[in-house]
């Protein structure tokens, strides 16, 4: 049995508030509608009134393209699939909704200061560090709406591969981020809904060391 699930409302008992991510995604479709079907009853009391063509055009344009937030992580034959399909009706091999994802990361500096200088210093070994990734979602039973254990289960499961996840996900490739590793992990029920938990994951990414070989 399937059921219409409102992730909107379950998004803002976790947080407190809706990602424009989300919001767009599941509001910006129906708002660019009754917009657009405003405009048409309009006309069409225009040119009832007036026997007149159209006097008004007005374009919509509606941010219905969050893509670049799906994500999909992948380990040998192991795949987990953070999609928008679970508001598409079409939650075929998606695990969850895209999770919200913060960044952060320094730089890798050595600083010599100088004996005697105001403000004198050396300023060397400039470098990137890695990204330090939080990413916090919902997991929801979308088919009998009870406790998703399952889901909770194949996450945790995940979670617990001790070697380099590859993911895919525009935002994160426009970072230059094709691979990343695990270190914390949190679950939380979500107040009022019952068939849905709240998870945290904190993770950073990773690129393979180059070494150069010297004769």
């Amino acid at each position: 049995m399937r059921y219409i699930v409102d992730l909107i409302a379950r998004y803002q008992s976790a947080w407190g508030f809706v990602s424009g991510t989300l919001a767009g995604e599941a509001e910006g479709l129906a708002n660019a509608g009754i917009f657009k079907a405003g405009i048409a009853f309009n006309e069409a009391k225009w040119k009832g009134r007036n026997g007149n063509e159209a006097k008004y055009d007005a374009p919509v344009y509606a941010p219905t393209d969050w893509t670049w937030a799906e994500m999909v992580m992948k380990h040998e034959g192991k795949e987990m699939n953070f999609s928008f399909g679970s508001l598409k009706e079409n939650s075929t091999g998606v695990f969850a909704p895209p999770p919200l994802m913060r960044f952060r990361r320094t730089k890798n500096i050595t600083v010599t200061v100088i004996d005697g200088g105001n403000e004198a210093e050396v300023v060397e070994n400039f470098g990137v560090n890695s990204w330090e990734i939080e990413l916090d979602g919902l997991v929801v039973d979308m088919d009998e709406h009870g406790y998703p254990g399952e889901k909770v289960k194949l996450l945790a499961e995940f979670f617990e591969i001790n070697d380099v996840i590859d993911v895919a996900c525009p935002l994160l490739l426009d970072l230059g981020i094709r691979s990343i590793y695990f270190r914390e992990q949190s679950f939380e029920p979500v107040e009022g809904f019952p068939d849905t938990v709240k998870y945290s994951l904190v993770a950073k990414s990773i690129k393979p060391a180059v070494f150069s070989l010297i004769q």
